[in-house]
């Protein structure tokens, strides 16, 4: 299943809840799962960005859903990138 990374910023929307974030994450986890994903790591951090989430989505169609369903809310500005896996890299490097 292909692995996406997602940088975050949360607006000022967000943090006007900010009590209520943990319930945001797990109602996020469970949309995730509604589309056929699944969280594997979500982490806050100190600098450019205030989170990052890692997770899996096996088709893109659920992927632009997903993505599509957190724009409409708008607490959030993210960057998603999609990972190629290094064995991967490794083989088609080697056919070059």
């Amino acid at each position: 299943m292909p692995l996406y990374v997602m940088l975050g910023n949360l607006k000022s929307e967000a943090f006007a809840t900010i009590d209520g974030i943990e319930e945001r994450d797990r109602r996020l986890a469970n949309l995730m799962e509604s589309l056929g994903g699944r969280i594997v790591g979500l982490y806050y951090m100190i600098g450019r960005y205030d989170f990052v989430l890692i997770f899996d989505m096996e088709k893109k169609e659920d992927l632009v859903r997903f993505l599509a369903i957190l724009a409409k809310h708008g607490s959030v500005r993210t960057e998603t990138l999609e990972t190629i896996p290094a064995d991967m890299f490794y083989r088609v490097s080697k056919q070059v």
